[in-house]
């Protein structure tokens, strides 16, 4: 079996997460250009979706930096906003009065408690229905977008040869295939025994491009995370090989607690990709070279107990497990042909107010979000670029 039919592409690049700190990703996909190492596959979940749609608008790194500087994109971070369940001044009485007002900070406190307990969470994942795991889900969202089903529209139109009045004219840059990962709850007729009809069970989604799936078949595609949650998440991948990347970016970023899970018709309420944020797996079986980010850890507060309340797996566990993956995909791997961990571990530090800003609001006991103005949201999109750049560049030069 040759190396060829084994790794489908030479170079795949993972964009796992970011959160509102996306903008690296597109900085170290620039770096890795710059130095002959463009990516044949972009590889994202969560957040780092956002990213992958933008390199799939325009995969030239000159075009791509004045796209992610672009009143179009601008605007569609502005469009996520703390959710508003009270509308109306004819709701504030129900605000003031409902015992029945989202506890944020309460129900966080709550799942910390549960990740304390982890034989109660291993019960409660055990009859746990699909329609009570929804209507949390729903319930809890903090966060909303703005026109929903059309909120990307906008900036996929900007899909075509020329983005920047600065880039060649007759240009036509190599775009990277994209897959993107996400989940969802498995749809009892068709996923599910009719003795497990009753439980919720979550499945990985992989939406994927059409070279890559034509070699699915010879490769062996299970979630990671199964063996640490079997009671909740399903071994076997749901591979999606016809499909919308507008729905498949937004079926990634409903995390839970953050955005409400979204339905696709094919595939029933999806809910994120963090059921595999990091799918180091997959980018091994696909690439024969592989760059993937070095994480922090999850907060122990929040993201630890949201992840093991949903999903059932402390992801930190996950983590360690991640990073002890074998560094050579094969017997024979040369330098250049391994995982290479990019270190962006410290991004939440470096990157510290270039982003878009929470803010607890005690009053109405929710999380607001703060955007800048979009000459602050273009400084932040450039000190985002400029730290993934040099990170991967000051990276790429000590393996020489």
């Amino acid at each position: 079996m040759t190396d060829s039919f084994l790794h489908p592409y030479a170079r795949v690049q993972l964009f796992s997460g970011g959160g509102a700190r996306f903008g690296y990703y597109l900085g170290s996909y620039a770096a890795l250009c710059a130095h002959d190492l463009k990516p044949d596959l972009i590889l994202a979940t969560c957040g780092g979706s956002l990213s992958a749609l933008l390199i799939d608008i325009t995969s030239d790194p000159q075009q791509l930096k004045a796209l992610a500087e672009s009143k179009t994109l601008y605007q569609v971070v502005q469009s996520i906003q703390a959710r508003q369940h009270y509308r109306s001044s004819v709701d504030l009485f129900a605000k003031i009065s409902s015992t029945s007002k989202p506890r944020y900070f309460y129900h966080a406190l709550k799942r910390w408690g549960l990740m304390q307990r982890s034989a109660l969470l291993g019960t409660i994942h055990s009859r746990e229905t699909s329609d009570d795991l929804l209507s949390e889900l729903n319930r809890l969202a903090m966060f909303e977008i703005d026109n929903d089903d059309y909120w990307l529209d906008e900036l996929i139109k900007l899909k075509g040869p020329s983005i920047s009045t600065n880039a060649l004219a007759n240009f036509k840059p190599t775009v990277p295939d994209i897959a993107i990962v996400a989940s969802r709850i498995a749809q009892s007729d068709i996923d599910l025994q009719p003795k497990q009809q009753a439980v919720a069970r979550l499945q990985e989604l992989l939406f994927t491009p059409h070279k890559l799936a034509c070699h699915l078949e010879q490769l062996s595609l299970h979630c990671p995370t199964h063996h640490y949650a079997p009671q909740r998440i399903l071994k076997n991948t749901h591979v999606v090989d016809h499909w919308d990347i507008k729905q498949a970016v937004r079926a990634s970023m409903a995390d839970m607690y953050y955005l409400r899970p979204t339905h696709i018709p094919s595939l029933g309420w999806c809910l994120g990709g963090v059921i595999n944020l990091t799918p180091i797996e997959l980018a091994a079986q696909f690439g024969n070279t592989v760059f993937a980010e070095h994480k922090s850890p999850y907060d122990k507060v929040l993201a630890a107990p949201a992840i093991k309340r949903i999903f059932g797996f402390d992801p930190n566990k996950r983590l360690a497990e991640m990073l002890a993956y074998p560094s050579n995909l094969s017997r024979t791997a040369s330098n250049n042909e391994r995982i290479h961990w990019l270190p962006f571990a410290d991004n939440g530090k470096a990157l510290s107010g270039q982003h878009v800003r929470k803010r607890l609001n005690i009053l109405n006991g929710r999380i607001d979000l703060i955007h800048a103005d979009y000459d602050g949201f273009v400084q932040q999109m450039q000190a985002q670029w400029q730290y993934g750049y040099e990170r991967t560049r000051d990276y790429l030069k000590t393996q020489h």
